[in-house]
């Protein structure tokens, strides 16, 4: 569960990304070449035989809302969405009908799907403070344009 407290989300979301990491190591064969501390992207991996880079992300409220958080603004600058240079989002869902799932997006979708306005509000979020701006999405419309990977290999 998220805690809105940076210090104490960055174990978690560090977590997250060590775990997909692997998996898609086992599942897809890819070969991770490094994992990022950079608002660029967070992992950066080989598949079949591409480089490619992935941004990775978790959202915990999805399970209570039904709804998918794309960030955009973090203390009153671009972050996210608008700032990331990476070819995938994954996103890890904490959904309450479906358990855990994951999925992938190409950015290049998300960032259509907002220019689209398939988004149905912007709201505040994050920790306290940090004027954490979201494009907020219906969890179905979110899925839609996605692919669910089936990353079963990630150990809860």
């Amino acid at each position: 569960m998220a805690n809105y407290n940076f210090q104490k989300d960055l174990p978690i979301a560090k977590k997250t990304e060590l775990d997909i990491a692997k998996a898609l190591e086992n599942r897809y064969n890819a070969k991770i070449l490094g994992i990022e501390n950079t608002n660029k992207y967070d992992i950066l991996a080989s598949v079949a035989g591409i480089i490619c880079t992935f941004e990775i992300k978790e959202d915990f409220t999805c399970e209570k809302t039904g709804n998918v958080g794309v960030e955009f603004s973090c203390r009153g600058k671009a972050s996210g969405i608008e700032v990331s240079l990476a070819d995938f989002y994954i996103y890890k869902l904490h959904t309450a009908l479906h358990g855990i799932q994951y999925v992938i997006h190409k950015t290049v979708e998300i960032k259509e799907m907002i220019k689209r306005k398939s988004y149905f509000r912007i709201v505040n979020g994050g920790d306290i403070g940090s004027n954490s701006m979201n494009y907020l999405f219906k969890y179905n419309v979110f899925i839609k344009t996605g692919m669910l990977l089936p990353l079963d290999k990630i150990k809860e």
